[in-house]
């Protein structure tokens, strides 16, 4: 891996970080994550064979429902949950990838 796309890895790792621990206390309405999973799959089609493609979507798809959808504080915790379940996901694999190309 080059130069960009490592430390594009590392701001991506922050970055599902960051949003991992702020998702809980942000609004159902914040376009913030969105905006993240806009930069997961640019990163997704930029840098192949680093993440599963699945578990993103996946977690687009929560994103998605918990952004625009109107449901019951049960179903909410459910999406949350997958949704925090794929993020945890995504910042292993990223964090992996920076561990195996920096040593």
């Amino acid at each position: 891996m080059g130069n960009i796309p490592l430390l594009a890895t590392f701001i991506l790792a922050v970055a599902t970080v960051w949003l991992a621990v702020m998702r809980p206390r942000m609004r159902l309405d914040n376009s913030w994550p969105l905006l993240y999973y806009l930069s997961v799959v640019l990163y997704l089609n930029g840098v192949p064979q680093v993440l599963n493609s699945y578990v993103v979507y996946v977690a687009v798809v929560c994103a998605l429902l918990i952004r625009f959808e109107f449901m019951n504080a049960r179903i909410v915790l459910l999406v949350r949950t997958i949704e925090l379940l794929a993020l945890a996901h995504i910042a292993w694999t990223l964090s992996a990838a920076l561990i195996k190309d920096v040593s």
